[in-house]
This record gives C-alpha cells, structure tokens and sequence, in this order.
C-alpha cells in the first residue's frame, strides 16, 4: 500500500470532535486476534530471547510507564538491552525485536497495533491542544508516521503529532493492515527498531 495515498490535509489540533478519534468497528477484534496469533507464533523465540538477555546481563525485561488511552498509566514491557550491546541484545536491537513483548500489552488492551507511539507526561505535555486526540485513542505498536518512508529520521515532532491525528480520523482495518505491512517492509530494508516507548526527537511542543 502507498502511504502517502493516505494523507489527508491536516486539520487545527483542537478542531476534531474526539468521539470520532480513536478507531473503527471491529478494531479490538483485530487486535485481540493478530496479538493472540503473534504470541502464540513468538512465545519460543521470546523466551529463547529472555533467557540469554538474563543469563548475560541478570535482567531479560524492562517495564516502561506511560499514557495510555483516557490519561490512564499503562505498563510497557520490553526486552532489556541496556547502554552497551552484547551479542544478543544487538542482535535484538538490529532486529527491531525489543518492542515484542509490547504483544501482552495489546491482548490486556492497554494498546492497540497501530496507533500514536505511547508518550511519557512529559511527552504528552508537547501535544498541546492536540492532547485530547492523543488520549482518545489506544498507543499503538506502530502508526503512521513510523510506516511513512523515511520517517524515523530526522522527523519532526509535530510532523508526529499530525500524523497521529490524521490516523485517528481515517483510521480503518485496511488502512492498519497497510501500515503494518509498510512497518514490516520497511523494518526489513532499514536496519534500526522503532525507539522505545515515548521516545521522540526533541523539539517544541504543537498545537499551542
């Protein structure tokens, strides 16, 4: 799927009813069934991954706390790599395999596949008037901006914060099914994983 099909011309942060953000029909359907599959088909290698993280380091997980959907703090579990890679946590890194527990996250419904990166406060707080559209909607394993070619450099932060709003008004099963198709190309061509949860390049806030 072309992504930049996708783009609709963006809207002021504060103009959108937020009873229309945050999906479609059927999307939690889809979640709990491409999870549950992911899961059953990774719990192997997730755990082959775990003990040779903790049999070399003395910790196989890291939880990161962020904001999730309706301002609540969620649990984001992810593979511990710590500053200094060894074998395996490069090869994790390289990969783009450190977000892979983030799975459980999405079957517990605390996140979604696709939908804005999970932000810490202090992230959220750069959202401005956009803030609401962010908290209408699940945090998501992947969104817009990181399945748009050549988004994971040098993005602006805004440029984020309006791609998330842009999701949340044409969001659709079609529409996450092509996003993750383009995150998993796109993961397969470049080598760097998506950064870790609430992770963005710093800059401004928008929407003020």
């Amino acid at each position: 799927m072309n992504i930049t099909l996708l783009q609709v011309p963006r809207a002021e942060a504060g103009a959108m009813p937020t009873e229309r953000l945050g999906g479609y029909r059927g999307k939690r359907a889809f979640d709990l069934l491409v999870a549950a599959l992911l899961l059953t088909l990774t719990a192997p290698l997730m755990l082959a991954i775990w003990l040779l993280l903790r049999a070399g380091t003395g910790q196989g997980f890291a939880c990161h706390r962020r904001i999730g959907h309706g301002g609540r703090p969620i649990r984001c579990l992810v593979f511990h790599l710590g500053r200094r890679d060894g074998e395996v946590a490069g090869w994790v890194r390289r990969a783009g395999l450190s977000g892979l527990p983030l799975l459980w996250s999405v079957l517990r419904g605390e996140m979604s596949l696709v939908g804005p990166r999970p932000a810490t406060p202090a992230v959220l707080a750069r959202y401005g008037l956009a803030r609401n559209g962010y908290l209408a909607m699940r945090p998501g394993l992947t969104g817009l901006a990181d399945a748009r070619e050549g988004a994971r450099e040098g993005a602006h932060f805004c440029d984020r914060v309006h791609d998330d709003l842009r999701y949340s008004r044409i969001a659709s099963l079609a529409l996450d099914l092509g996003l993750i198709a383009a995150t998993l190309r796109h993961r397969c061509t470049r080598r760097p994983g998506r950064p870790q949860p609430g992770r963005s390049r710093p800059g401004p806030g928008c929407g003020r």
